[in-house]
């Protein structure tokens, strides 16, 4: 009688507990991805043309990094500032966390290249030294090329040698160099350099008024793109790499709204609504949702497998 009545009494335990749902152990971590997807359009809610908008507190920040000409750690304004550091925080962090899902890899060692880049971009922002030598392209080059054959001999002692390795370290470093691509290409003025191959993009892109895709010149639109490409790249490949992990469906946010800015900056929508960050927002919102709902119905736990599970064990 004794198994008989414990074998009853998890019956009801278990019929109490029917509509339970297995709560993910990695909820607050899918919610700080969600709130990542924020950061490239995050400057628009903070500020305006006209500084910091009123529902802002006033913290001081923007006095203590503005210098005696005005300049916000050398950006002309406070808002320019906010938008450059926050898309480079954004991307280095996708490409640190396909660095986090991926490090056994073979290709492992390499995603550092591309978060080392984005990091050194952060590191001349905080420190105003976008004006500096560091932040010459033959500089960034220096840089990469250095870590590429430490990290690379590393790499070929521990794992040994195959074109897979070569061609995928090539592509990392030629991913690695997109946040300064434009100054490979183009000078400060916008234009590109003589050796630059002439395929007649630049002359397709720019309008009857001398606008390329609705941007000043093409270095600018250059610079864009590829920043944005930049951070889709991180963002996607870890979704890629991170099969098994609960949190994996919602990178799919921040990597939709990178690859939507993309097609924002490709298909000059930057002046229509489709820029606008209401829009942006809607679109994390939504997906969002859409993804939870599919996480749950994922994860929930059927009564009958629950009963079937704890009568086992009994």
């Amino acid at each position: 009688m004794k198994p008989y009545s414990r074998m009853q009494r998890n019956n009801r335990q278990s019929t109490a507990r029917k509509s339970k749902i297995r709560i993910p152990d990695t909820f607050w971590g899918a919610l700080a991805i969600i709130l990542l997807s924020t950061l490239p359009y995050l400057h628009d809610f903070l500020t305006d043309d006209g500084g910091l908008k009123p529902w802002v507190p006033v913290l001081g920040i923007e006095d203590l990094l503005t210098d005696v000409n005005g300049n916000v750690l050398g950006f002309s304004t406070y808002r320019v500032f906010l938008y450059t550091f926050f898309i480079f925080l954004f991307a280095t962090i996708g490409w640190a966390g396909w660095f986090q899902s991926a490090r056994q890899r073979f290709y492992g060692s390499a995603l550092l290249l591309a978060t080392a880049s984005g990091l050194y971009h952060i590191f001349l922002i905080l420190f105003g030294l976008r004006r500096s030598l560091l932040n010459e392209p033959v500089s960034k080059l220096v840089f990469l090329g250095i870590l590429s054959i430490v990290l690379g001999y590393m790499t070929i002692k521990k794992r040994g040698y195959s074109l897979r390795k070569v061609v995928s370290w090539v592509l990392l470093f030629l991913m690695a160099t997109l946040p300064f691509y434009h100054d490979l290409i183009t000078n400060r003025s916008g234009e590109t350099y003589v050796w630059v191959p002439k395929l007649g993009i630049e002359e397709m892109l720019t309008d009857n008024e001398g606008y390329v895709r609705g941007l000043a010149n093409y270095r600018i639109l250059v610079y864009l793109f590829c920043l944005y490409l930049f951070a889709h790249l991180g963002w996607i490949g870890w979704f890629f790499d991170s099969r098994g992990k609960k949190y994996r469906p919602f990178i799919l946010v921040p990597a939709a709204l990178s690859l939507y800015q993309v097609v924002v900056i490709a298909m000059s929508w930057r002046e229509t609504e489709f820029n606008d960050p209401n829009i942006k927002l809607y679109i994390t919102i939504g997906l969002s949702i859409l993804l939870a709902i599919n996480f749950y119905y994922n994860n929930k736990v059927s009564p009958e497998a629950k009963v079937i599970t704890e009568n086992g064990q009994s």
